[in-house]
Order: structure tokens, then C-alpha cells, then sequence
């Protein structure tokens, strides 16, 4: 890759996170609150957990960008909250895997249903062709960050 491209590449996935966070994140956190009260770590930890439900504690701090002591403060919090459980992998003892308790799923549900339902409001004056191209390239950009 050239490093001009390289330059390219660093502010187009940037300008994208700041975008995605101002419209949607900002959006959700604005319009749904869990209860309990949650901090923004605590949910995007739900958010990764509802996706990727058994993650290691090594495999989540990865997605999140956490450091393993911070990991473990969010993890022991949303555990005592009853969102999140512990269980050890059966297939290695040593592994402890990390799920959403059925409360945590149930309000995962909840803040979803929530938010699609706001979508009208973050994509008013969008044209259906718009959106359908929009999610075109989006799935092409999570496939592809997937086989990196």
C-alpha cells in the first residue's frame, strides 16, 4: 500500500468512527438508558457480548480496546448488575467465557428494538435508494475487515 493511500485509509476509517458515534451511539445513549444506569464501557460491552456471545475476557478486551485490568473492573460490575455471567469453557478448564445473563439479553432486545425504531428519525429526507446502497457498502466493509 502507498502511503499516500495508507494517509487515505487512516482518515476515511477515522472520520467514520467519529460520524458513527455522533449519529448513532449518540443517539442510542440519548434515547435508551439500561437499568441499571450504565457507563459507555459497560455498553459496549453488552453491545459486543450480544453479538459475540462466549467471548474469552482476552478476545473482548481485543474488540473493545481495553486493557485486562479495566476489562475485568467492567466485567465484575455488569456481573454484580446480573447482564453478564461467567462459565468456564468446557472444552479447556482454563478458560472462563463471558455471556449476557437473560436479563442482559432482554434489555439488548429492548435498546435494539429502541433504536431501529429511532432510525427513521436518524435517516429522515434519505431516499430508500440511498439507504439500500448505504447498507450495500456497508456489508461490503464488514466483510472485508473480516478477512483482515
Amino acid at each position: 500500500m502507498e502511503l499516500e493511500q495508507a494517509k487515505e485509509l487512516h482518515s476515511l476509517m477515522f472520520k467514520f468512527m467519529g460520524i458513527f458515534h455522533e449519529k448513532f451511539i449518540a443517539h442510542f445513549r440519548r434515547h435508551f438508558q439500561f437499568e441499571p444506569k450504565l457507563k459507555k464501557n459497560h455498553g459496549k460491552t453488552i453491545h459486543i457480548l450480544y453479538q459475540h456471545d462466549g467471548l474469552t475476557a482476552t478476545e473482548l478486551g481485543k474488540m473493545l480496546d481495553l486493557e485486562k485490568g479495566g476489562l475485568t473492573t467492567i466485567i465484575d460490575q455488569l456481573e454484580e448488575m446480573g447482564l453478564v455471567k461467567r462459565v468456564v469453557d468446557f472444552d479447556d478448564r482454563r478458560k472462563t467465557l463471558l455471556f449476557l445473563t437473560r436479563a442482559g439479553r432482554e434489555q439488548m432486545d429492548q435498546a435494539i428494538e429502541e433504536l431501529t425504531s429511532g432510525f427513521s428519525n436518524i435517516f429522515h429526507g434519505v431516499s430508500p435508494e440511498e439507504i439500500e446502497d448505504f447498507m450495500l457498502n456497508l456489508k461490503s466493509v464488514v466483510n472485508f475487515l473480516q478477512k483482515l
